[in-house]
């Protein structure tokens, strides 16, 4: 029995050894099996991962454009959804350098982008707390997600970090990689890298940041939105309007729904001065809110564990250490833009900009990404003062009688202004609204609108005196009684006369008749002042090509204004800058250069002329336009001691009030009207008394001066009847001035009993 018990416990301790081998062969089978998958897995996510140039890294980096006045002066820096700020290494401090190996990767200049110690020390914490609380990641790896792969958490995001790691690694210096770091690291409120963050939280450049300041902003960059130096609240009664840190909140993103309070609260900021006319507006319109911000105590406990590490670390010494502690914490919040002007600008500089990017071979979706993220410096042609001027002088209620709000809430009447230096098309100012504040709203500087009796000297009288016309030339300025199309004058009429008197007086008889000598065929005579217009950049003449039916190939549109769409006051004051320009057109710009934030040129405006009229033409047009102002239906646009030109524009029903002029420095052009076309209270003056009060003011400072007139080509002619002396350019001659004899009225004849009376007194003598 015994024997048999001891064969039967062998036999089992065969099955067990044998079962236990077989369990092992399994495990060995499946461990190679999963190795092999592992492998097999890692290898096509490498072999999908695309290919970098981590000597390109520089390329990579986001940073936010910004756009510079006239004087190379700040005007707005240019963010999307992130504002970031390149800063080279050199640039950031040492203890802010240091700050981020110790808290982020204290191996970092020992391992070759991967700590396997911490790789591990990670897995096994994560296992334990049955979630991920640890990455593991190094500040090779982070920058890895920073640059070519994403936030996501996944092991395939892992092991392309891993991997691009080991590239990086390959190819960059320590110094390299960290500077890309620190540059590409998200610290909260939309700000990527440390110049970003400096100028954010504390209006300093980074190389200004104290220990204690660079602490704090290193901690940032665990949990950025747990450990943003500042939370926003709302105002409360009591508080300090001129001391706390404002913050205006754009409500489609935080949700806040603005209350009346808010609003009163708006207009409290703005009698104090703290906020502009177009902030003001914008939390009146209920578009933002004004909160406070305060400081989160978080960020103090980040910043002390990131001291206590650099500590820990022997990077500082005990007393560094406690003076960084002890170091009070004071944010500055820094503006990301100009403050007192409207956005219009700088709306059109990145319209501008866009259009210019493209041009160099960028399709639409890479130049918008350019203008928000590659760093560029866009330089134009703004004066501030002169923007400052304008935007005061389209504020004051005084030059807009008959106000209202519209439903939307927007003051009315409303103004499009512009202000350019017509020998370069360099714009100057520009407001598109009064009011509001801009951001991609109405640009009415830049919407086309009926220009009226404006459209006479650019499209009329242009073309006559480019085909041998002169200001001499008579015409009858008359009621017409013939004919399909009949135009009448609201400023009465002046029989047989001048040229330079139909202008002066904007007949609108006589522009018709001008329009209509051009050519005996109709259609032909409107074509060839829709390229007069064409030629001085106004974009908005419909032609037949463009809609056969329905289009401005008409004497009402062409000599009279009444267009399909109209023109802007943009490119209103472009062709009129032809005049003072010696007869030569240069298109408006808003963009004098672009360069890449390490100063290289993309790009430069040529500014080129093109030759509309001779030089000679040009003075004697410019010279009609100064009796416009001097004598005719533009007096209220007279601004003393300075010689100056233009001309007025009302449309039917009073819906457009315009006036666009120039002076030996600068071509201004003017629109008010109602948005909704309704009537204005006083059409015919509005456009004219608000150029004349901008322009006063612009001017204040310069030196009057003539235009200057050609040094030769021109001569003068007295015309009788009329009694002025005309200009006329060499080769051309006043025609049909007998007709002026008609003005003249006939000597009554002599009554017949008269004459007898008087023979009857000669015989008595």
């Amino acid at each position: 029995m015994d024997h048999g018990r001891k064969g039967h416990s062998k036999k089992n301790g065969l099955r067990w050894s044998s079962a236990l081998k077989i369990i092992l062969l399994l495990i060995l089978i499946l461990g190679v099996t999963l190795a092999g998958t592992v492998g097999a897995f890692a290898l096509t996510t490498i072999k999908q991962a695309p290919a970098i140039e981590p000597n390109n890294y520089r390329a990579m980096l986001a940073e936010s454009s910004i756009i510079y006045d006239n004087d190379g002066n700040f005007m707005e820096k240019l963010i999307l959804d992130e504002f970031a700020e390149y800063v080279p290494i050199e640039e950031i401090p040492q203890h802010m350098r240091d700050a981020a190996v110790a808290i982020e990767d204290e191996r970092f200049y020992e391992h070759d982008g991967v700590d396997y110690r911490r790789m591990v020390g990670s897995l096994l914490e994560n296992i334990k707390n049955q979630r991920i609380t640890a990455g593991g990641s190094t500040i090779t790896m982070q920058l890895a997600k920073n640059l070519y792969t994403s936030r996501e958490q996944s092991v395939v995001r892992k092991l392309k970090d891993i991997y691009y790691s080991f590239q990086m690694e390959n190819n960059l210096t320590k110094d390299q990689i960290l500077e890309a770091y620190l540059n590409s690291a998200a610290f909260s409120k939309g700000t990527v890298g440390v110049e970003a963050a400096a100028q954010s939280f504390f209006d300093k450049h980074v190389s200004e940041l104290t220990l204690a300041e660079s602490a704090l902003i290193i901690g940032i960059t665990n949990r950025p939105s747990e450990y943003s130096p500042y939370n926003v609240v709302n105002i409360e009664e009591g508080d300090d309007l001129h001391e706390i840190d404002l913050v205006l909140m754009p409500v489609d993103i935080s949700g806040i729904e603005p209350t009346e309070e808010d609003r009163e609260r708006g207009n409290e900021l703005a009698d104090e001065g703290i906020i502009d006319s177009f902030e003001q507006q914008q939390i009146l319109s209920g578009k933002v809110v004004a909160q406070k911000a305060v400081f989160n105590e978080k960020s103090k406990q980040r910043q002390e564990v990131v001291l206590y590490k650099m500590h820990q670390l022997g990077i500082l010494n005990d007393d560094d250490y406690q003076a960084a502690l002890d170091e009070p914490i004071e944010l500055t919040l820094g503006r990301r833009s100009l403050q007192g002007i409207s956005s219009y600008y700088v709306d059109s500089v990145k319209e501008e900009a866009i259009e210019v990017l493209m041009s160099l071979g960028h399709d639409k979706e890479m130049a918008n990404n350019l203008l928000y993220n590659g760093g560029l410096r866009i330089y134009t042609p703004m004066d501030l003062t002169i923007q400052k001027d304008l935007e005061a002088k389209v504020s004051d209620n005084r030059y807009f009688p008959g106000r209202y709000y519209d439903e939307n809430g927007i003051i009315q009447p409303q103004v499009g202004a512009v202000v350019l230096d017509q020998k370069t098309g360099n714009v100057a100012a520009v407001v598109g609204g009064r009011g509001i504040g801009g951001n991609n709203l109405l640009n009415r500087a830049k919407n086309p609108r009926q220009p009226g009796s404006s459209i006479k000297p650019i499209s009329v009288y242009t073309t006559y005196l480019n085909h041998g016309g002169t200001a001499g030339d008579v015409f009858k300025d008359a009621p017409l009684t013939t004919g399909r199309y009949r135009p009448k004058n609201s400023t009465g009429y002046q029989n047989y006369t001048t040229v330079r008197r139909l202008v002066e007086r904007s007949s609108n008889v006589g522009a018709f008749l001008v329009g209509k000598s051009l050519s005996s065929d109709e259609i032909k005579a409107n074509e060839m002042m829709g390229e007069t217009l064409a030629k001085m950049g106004v974009t908005s003449v419909i032609g037949m090509e463009d809609n056969p039916k329905y289009n401005d190939v008409n004497f009402a549109a062409m000599s009279l204004g009444g267009m399909t769409y109209g023109i802007s006051p943009l490119e209103m004051a472009g062709a009129f800058s032809t005049f003072p320009n010696k007869g030569n057109f240069v298109a408006p710009t808003f963009i004098k250069r672009i360069t890449n934030s390490s100063g290289e040129l993309l790009w430069e405006n040529p500014q080129t002329s093109v030759e509309i009229m001779s030089e000679q033409n040009a003075y004697i047009m410019t010279n009609i336009l100064e009796g416009v102002v001097a004598r005719g239906t533009g007096t209220y646009a007279n601004v003393p001691g300075m010689h100056q030109a233009g001309k007025t524009g009302t449309t039917q029903k009073k819906r457009d009030s315009w006036f666009v002029g120039f002076t030996p420095y600068y071509t201004t052009s003017v629109w008010i009207g109602n948005d909704d076309n309704t009537p204005l209270a006083d059409h015919s003056r509005m456009a004219a008394r608000l150029w004349r009060a901008i322009m006063t003011d612009i001017h204040e400072d310069l030196e009057d001066k003539k235009f200057e007139e050609p040094e030769d080509g021109l001569y003068r002619k007295f015309i009788p009847v009329v009694g002025y002396t005309e200009l006329f350019a060499d080769g051309t001659s006043a025609a049909r001035t007998k007709d002026l004899y008609k003005n003249i009225p006939p000597k009554p004849k002599e009554d017949e009993e008269d004459k007898d009376k008087d023979k009857d007194k000669d015989k008595d003598k």
